[in-house]
C-alpha cells in the first residue's frame, strides 16, 4: 500500500510542477548526495522518498549535471529494489533522462559539485563517470531483463527519440554502451539478447545525427563479425589424429569439437552459411556508408576501417555465395 500511495503522490507532484516550475535550489546536489549517504549506511531502505527525490531532481534541475548523476545513482539503487515491472520500467526510463541530461558534464570546465559527507569533511563530485556507471551496469542489464520478462523499457522499444539521448559533442559514453552490446552479444546471433542490441543501436542510429558514423561502425560490428565468425571455416592437419581422416580436421570457432568427416562438414556449413546471409544483407547499408569517407580521415576513422575490412571481405563472399 505504501508504494501505491507513493506513486500517487508523485503523479500529484508532476501534475503541480507542471503547472508553477519550481527553481532548482542551492542545494540540490547536497540534498541527493545526503540520500546517497543514507542508502550506504543502510538507514534508508523505501525505494518510495528515494524515487521522488529523484523525479524532483531531473523536473526541477535539468541544467545541473552533477544533480543528475545523483539522482540516476539513486534510481539505479530504486531499480533494484522495486519488484513491480512497470514501475520498474518508468524508473529505468526516468534514469536514462537524467543521465542524458548529465552527458556535458565529462568536460572539467563545468568543475566539481563540493559535497559535505556525513562526517563532515567534503568531497569534490564530479558526476559524468558516476552516471555512465549506473547506465551500463545497472540500466541497461536491468533494461534487458524487463524486456526478456514481458516489459520493455522505452530505451529498448525501437522507437526512435524525438531527440539523440548522447550529447553531439562527445562520443564517449556511446562508445561504452556500444562496447557492452559487443562484449554481450558476439557469436550470439541466435539469442534474444542479440535482437535486443539490434533494436538498441537501430533506434539510437536512427535518432543520433551527430554519431551516425560511428553508429555505422557499431551496426556494421554487429552484423558484420558474426557473418565472419559463421563463415569462418579452418581446416588443419595434425599427426595427433592421424587415424581420423588421415589427420586432416576442420575447425569452427562456434563448436567444441572438431569435424573429420566432410560430410558432415558440409552439413554444418550449410547451416551457417543460411544464418549469415541475412545478416550479411544487414551489414552491406552499414557498411557502404562507412566506406562513404568523409574529406578528412581521422585517427578514429583509420582503426575503424582496419577492423570493417575483414567483416566486408565476409560479407561480400557471403552475399556472392549461391
Amino acid at each position: 500500500m505504501r508504494l501505491v500511495l507513493a506513486a500517487f503522490s508523485l503523479l500529484i507532484f508532476s501534475l503541480i510542477a507542471q503547472a508553477e516550475p519550481e527553481p532548482c535550489p542551492e542545494d540540490a546536489e547536497q540534498r541527493l548526495y545526503n540520500m546517497v549517504q543514507s542508502i550506504e549506511r543502510g538507514e534508508q531502505s523505501d525505494a518510495a522518498p528515494v524515487a521522488a527525490l529523484a523525479e524532483w531532481a531531473v523536473a526541477t534541475c535539468p541544467a545541473r549535471t552533477h544533480a543528475q548523476a545523483l539522482a540516476a545513482t539513486l534510481l539505479g539503487a530504486v531499480i533494484q529494489a522495486t519488484p513491480d515491472k512497470q514501475k520498474r520500467a518508468q524508473y529505468v526510463d526516468l534514469a536514462e533522462r537524467a543521465i542524458s541530461l548529465n552527458d556535458s558534464s565529462w568536460n572539467p570546465r563545468i568543475g566539481p559539485a563540493i559535497l559535505k559527507r556525513s562526517d563532515g569533511t567534503s568531497v569534490d563530485y564530479f558526476g559524468y563517470n558516476q552516471a555512465t556507471a549506473v547506465l551500463i551496469e545497472r540500466l541497461l542489464p536491468h533494461g534487458v531483463g524487463l524486456a526478456e520478462a514481458g516489459t520493455t523499457p522505452r530505451l529498448l522499444s525501437g522507437e526512435p527519440y524525438a531527440s539523440c539521448p548522447y550529447a553531439a559533442h562527445s562520443a564517449s559514453r556511446l562508445a561504452d554502451e556500444a562496447q557492452l552490446w559487443d562484449k554481450n552479444v558476439f557469436m550470439k546471433s541466435d539469442q534474444p539478447l542479440y535482437a535486443l542490441a539490434e533494436t538498441r543501436l537501430k533506434m539510437l542510429h536512427a535518432s543520433c545525427v551527430s554519431h551516425r558514423r560511428d553508429l555505422n561502425f557499431y551496426l556494421a560490428r554487429l552484423y558484420g563479425q558474426e557473418v565472419n565468425a559463421l563463415t569462418g571455416w579452418g581446416h588443419h592437419y595434425s599427426e595427433d589424429f592421424v587415424m581420423q581422416n588421415g589427420g586432416w580436421y576442420w575447425r569452427h570457432e562456434m563448436l567444441q569439437d572438431l569435424i573429420f568427416d566432410e560430410e558432415e562438414m558440409l552439413a554444418r556449413k550449410a547451416e551457417f552459411d543460411a544464418r549469415a546471409r541475412p545478416l550479411a544483407e544487414k551489414a552491406r547499408p552499414y557498411l557502404d556508408a562507412l566506406y562513404t569517407l568523409p574529406e578528412t580521415l581521422t585517427e578514429k576513422d583509420q582503426e575503424q576501417l582496419t577492423q570493417a575490412s575483414n567483416w566486408k571481405k565476409a560479407v561480400d563472399a557471403a552475399l556472392a555465395a549461391d
